[in-house]
């Protein structure tokens, strides 16, 4: 019984490390964000890249992924930007019907009155980046 309990752990463990830096997305007027586009490997699979700036310029860039697919897709890829918020986005499983983001670390923006910030998303292995510049609100 004991090799079952840890193996049911071992699964449900699984999951939830492997997407760890994917999280629900809920935007507010701290948001900028470009367009969505399509992948190139799907039509019912968008993404775009936004970046998060609150009242202390401090920041982040966030790889925004929706899917209206009717089967589950792997998504991974990354989020850059020039102010050095940036992250490597888990291989992860994005269901249908889902919009998913993957946001790199918060840091002071400093000074830039421009800034970057690049979301690479890779769908079933292809990859495809949309670049995003803004004014510093």
């Amino acid at each position: 019984m004991a090799a079952t309990v840890v193996g049911a752990l071992a699964v449900q463990a699984t999951p939830a490390s492997a997407a760890q830096n994917w999280q629900a997305v809920s935007t507010n007027s701290n948001w900028h964000c470009g367009d969505y586009v399509k992948h190139s490997v799907s039509d019912y699979v968008k993404y775009k890249t936004c970046i998060v700036i609150n009242s202390n310029y401090h920041g982040q860039v966030v790889l925004v992924v929706q899917s209206t697919a009717s089967v589950a897709v792997s998504i991974g890829g990354s989020a850059t930007s020039d102010f050095y918020s940036n992250v490597t986005c888990a291989n992860s499983t994005l269901n249908p019907g889902f919009t998913r983001g993957c946001f790199a670390p918060t840091v002071s923006v400093g000074n830039t009155d421009l800034l970057k910030g690049k979301g690479e998303l890779k769908l079933n292995g292809v990859s495809n980046s949309k670049e995003l510049t803004i004014w510093r609100p």
